[in-house]
């Protein structure tokens, strides 16, 4: 079967027929076109974004360390003091501590409430951040004595060595001068004299002609206020050196480092002061005594001898 030609359809329409035709494909093309341009010009679709996860997804509990009972400040942490409490991951402050053996041992910097969460700034790192108070030994105390530099060991003696404690002292009574060894191996908790090895240090040079001081360089140099040596040592021997330092003059005698636990047993020594008496001594032969007379007359007899006479004359 053959299909009509166009122009045989277009020749059988009639004019109205034809203008009927022609509208219906201007709308078509019309539809076409509006179509194309709307699909160009919309909007691109954005791409799906993901859910947001919900903050209680991200909750989880964890166990923090808190005080079972009141901590006073300064006071060392014990395992009665602590317990462990679950609370909301969000709700932990920061430094926080998880492990109570985390903090045995340990003193606390400030008060802590029953039931308050233990965080590292509320607690020392170790008892040595106390200051001189967590330095002291157990059962020991810290005393403090005047010193000097020449009985300060020069300020080489640092915090942290080990030294001696001598008394000078003078008995009036035997005219003598008595030194004795009173304590040994005493630990130095704190000293306000030391050395300088710096290179700026001077010392007084009398080189120059005029006599007038210059410095010179790299000599150590002794800082520090009249000097004042703290020591650590049980309560009967703070006793005793609080009571000979009133009798002389205190020493510190700088051991070795890392000294043997043995101790001197000659501990005493004493040497008898001269009496300021100059002792009496018989004047050389042919000396004339005090109080004696002196002729001082111009003229003196003289004996002359020649052969057996003898004669006198002035």
């Amino acid at each position: 079967m053959k299909l009509p030609k166009l122009s045989t359809i277009m020749e059988r329409l009639t004019p109205r027929q034809l203008l009927l035709a022609c509208g219906v494909v201007a709308l078509l093309i019309f539809l076409l076109i509006y179509f194309t341009l709307t699909k160009l010009t919309a909007p691109k679709p954005q791409p799906q974004q993901p859910k947001p996860v919900t903050q209680t997804q991200q909750i989880r509990d964890v166990k923090v360390v808190t005080a079972k009972t009141s901590i006073p400040e300064r006071t060392l942490i014990k395992e009665e003091m602590l317990s462990l409490t679950t609370m909301p991951s969000n709700k932990v402050p920061n430094g926080a501590l998880m492990r109570t053996t985390d903090l045995v041992g340990r003193p606390s910097k400030v008060a802590i409430g029953a039931g308050e969460v233990i965080t590292t700034q509320k607690v020392f790192a170790s008892i040595m951040d106390m200051g001189l108070s967590g330095r002291i030994p157990p059962e020991c105390r810290a005393i403090t004595v005047g010193i000097s530099d020449v009985t300060g060991v020069a300020g080489f003696a640092q915090p942290g060595d080990y030294v001696d404690v001598m008394l000078v002292s003078s008995q009036v009574e035997n005219n003598k001068v008595v030194s004795e060894m009173i304590l040994q191996n005493v630990l130095l908790l704190a000293i306000n004299k030391q050395v300088e090895n710096g290179g700026n240090a001077p010392t007084q040079n009398n080189a120059n002609a005029k006599g007038q001081n210059a410095t010179v360089t790299g000599q150590p140099k002794v800082t520090g206020n009249p000097a004042m040596a703290t020591m650590a040592l049980l309560p009967e021997d703070a006793l005793k050196l609080a009571a000979k330092a009133q009798l002389g003059q205190i020493y510190l005698v700088l051991r070795p480092y890392r000294p043997a636990n043995g101790v001197s047993d000659d501990t005493y020594y004493s040497v008898t002061k001269a009496s300021g008496k100059m002792p009496v001594t018989p004047p050389p032969a042919g000396t004339i005594p005090p109080g004696a007379d002196i002729d001082t007359s111009p003229t003196a007899n003289v004996q002359i001898i020649r052969g057996t006479t003898t004669t006198v004359g002035r």
